[in-house]
């Protein structure tokens, strides 16, 4: 993704900030011939959830975490600024409210 950062280093970032944040990443076989499934954010039990498809590569992963930590306020955390960079495209990319 980026000269800085392997996919795998920005993905423990993210992750890393779920947790600061209290919320749970989930990695899933979210493949189901009945239903279609997509990975995401959710509330599940008054806890926030972020699950997301274990067969997808790392770079794709890392979008799809960023992209649910953009709605987030992350305003008063400490974040490098490859990871920051890549939640507020995340939220450009899909305009999504704040959290």
């Amino acid at each position: 993704m980026d000269e800085g950062f392997s996919d795998t280093a920005l993905l423990q970032h993210l992750e890393t900030l779920a947790a600061r944040l209290e919320i749970e990443v989930r990695y899933e076989d979210l493949a189901d011939d009945e239903v279609t499934i997509h990975s995401g954010g959710c509330k599940l039990q008054n806890r926030n959830l972020i699950l997301i498809d274990r067969h997808r590569p790392l770079a794709e992963r890392a979008r799809l975490l960023a992209c649910e930590l953009s709605r987030y306020d992350l305003e008063n955390f400490s974040i490098p600024p490859r990871v920051r960079e890549l939640i507020q495209a995340s939220s450009r990319e899909k305009n999504l409210p704040q959290r």
